[in-house]
């Protein structure tokens, strides 16, 4: 699987180097056929990413995926695995292509970091059994969160196939047709470069362990151990600077309008962070006279992946909410509904119950507690976390959501209308989680 593993961590950096790349004539889709019924069946679109490496739906992949070929039309190729996401929503497709290349291939360079797209500049390429292409274009497009992740919700001017391609200006791949909306003629989901991203480390991570990040320069180190990360500039030759500017070490969430940083010039050249999972992020050295605001002209990508739920000392969540602090002194009392007067009044706080079983203290544990807004932008609080005896029949905690910071950034742009998630992890595994809306 050495191989698979690398053409994986290729098209990782293909992701990673498209977002500047010159416009290209975008490729043909490929085809997912399978070969073990009496006559070929035709699976589903392939967006093939690199060479050997291709991105479906797994919405109709048959049970038995060991007669599975891809094929540009013309050529067939066996594929050596199919591997799904946790999400269930796209599957990496690795196949072998010998000496023999798909004839129309051009890579799709990714749109990302984002930029602004617009809608009348966007299509959906489908594909039906038979191998046709079809373009449709997109008459709308609103970007919400579908269970903690990013995603675009689109309006199209026909039906599409899952698998199916979205495309920008200039060819450029702007997400990945997963499912058709409930509600609504000719409405689709479509995941984002960010989560397909994700799949393709997920696949690298599973068929090798090793972590994905994409290539950074030289001198700078990413570690990644679970949602604990820590950025090492200290073998970096730093970049040229300007008088009056400063260096900084500047991380950045791929759905966040907004920066971290620290001071790059210091004897401690290394930052840990504890970030959201399933998220991507960048980052690199800027130079900048104030607080930094552009990105870095080099910088290196890396997904912290998707965690598992924790089980340590068989922890069970009990109630995780938003809960109001109603009388001084008194501990919040969760709420059913969650308003903007409550955010902004100060009395609202992140309220957690829990349950687990420990004969002693046990100290040292990492807590991160995260909230995404509708529009994918992404707030994080760390701090620690102990098991304690005298705790474990019904471990109840709360932090003021402005004590944690987690809303300065709304109380000045206003808080957008929509889904909002909260979610806290211990040690790198989630704890518990829940959404609520503004109305």
């Amino acid at each position: 699987m050495k191989k698979w593993m690398l053409l994986l961590l290729a098209a990782l950096l293909l992701v990673f180097s498209c977002a500047g790349a010159e416009e290209t004539k975008p490729s043909e889709l490929l085809d997912l056929w399978d070969y073990g019924a009496e006559s070929p069946v035709w699976v589903s679109s392939a967006v093939q990413i690199t060479e050997g490496i291709a991105v479906i739906s797994p919405v109709s992949l048959p049970e038995n995926t060991e007669q599975l070929v891809v094929s540009d039309g013309v050529n067939f190729w066996e594929v050596r695995a199919v591997i799904p996401d946790r999400t269930g929503r796209l599957a990496t497709v690795c196949f072998d292509e010998d000496e023999t290349k798909p004839s129309r291939y051009t890579a799709w360079p990714f749109l990302f970091p984002r930029e602004n797209v617009q809608v009348s500049d966007c299509i959906v390429r489908d594909a039906d059994e038979w191998g046709s292409r079809i373009n449709r274009g997109v008459l709308g497009a609103e970007e919400l969160i579908r269970d903690g992740e990013a995603c675009c919700l689109l309006t199209l001017t026909g039906p599409v196939s899952p698998g199916s391609p979205v495309l920008g200006e200039g060819g450029r791949l702007l997400g990945i047709i997963t499912e058709e909306w409930a509600e609504g003629i000719n409405r689709y989901l479509a995941v984002l470069p960010e989560t397909i991203a994700g799949t393709l480390t997920e696949a690298a991570m599973l068929l090798d362990g090793m972590p994905g990040w994409g290539e950074a320069p030289e001198g700078l180190m990413v570690a990644v151990e679970k949602n604990r990360v820590i950025i090492d500039w200290s073998g970096m030759t730093l970049p040229d600077k300007a008088e009056g500017e400063k260096l900084y070490m500047l991380l950045a969430d791929s759905g966040n309008g907004y920066f971290n940083f620290v001071p790059a010039e210091t004897d401690a050249r290394a930052a840990s962070y504890l970030l959201t999972p399933g998220r991507l992020y960048f980052a690199g050295i800027v130079a900048s006279a104030g607080t930094p605001d552009t990105l870095p002209a080099e910088f290196a990508y890396f997904y912290v992946p998707r965690v598992k739920p924790l089980t340590d000392y068989g922890f069970r969540p009990l109630v995780t909410a938003i809960a109001e602090a109603k009388e001084d002194g008194k501990p919040p009392v969760p709420v059913t509904e969650v308003t903007e007067e409550l955010l902004r009044s100060g009395r609202a706080y992140f309220y957690s119950s829990s349950t687990y079983r420990v004969t002693e203290t046990v100290e040292g544990k990492s807590l991160l507690v995260t909230l995404t807004d509708p529009y994918n932008a992404n707030y994080r609080y760390e701090s620690s976390w102990i098991y304690g005896p005298e705790y474990m029949e019904n471990d109840t905690w709360y932090i003021s959501l402005s004590d944690m910071g987690l809303l300065s950034f709304l109380e000045d742009s206003g808080y957008p209308r929509g889904i909002y998630r909260m979610a806290y992890y211990v040690d790198g595994d989630i704890a518990g989680s829940f959404e609520f809306e503004l109305k």
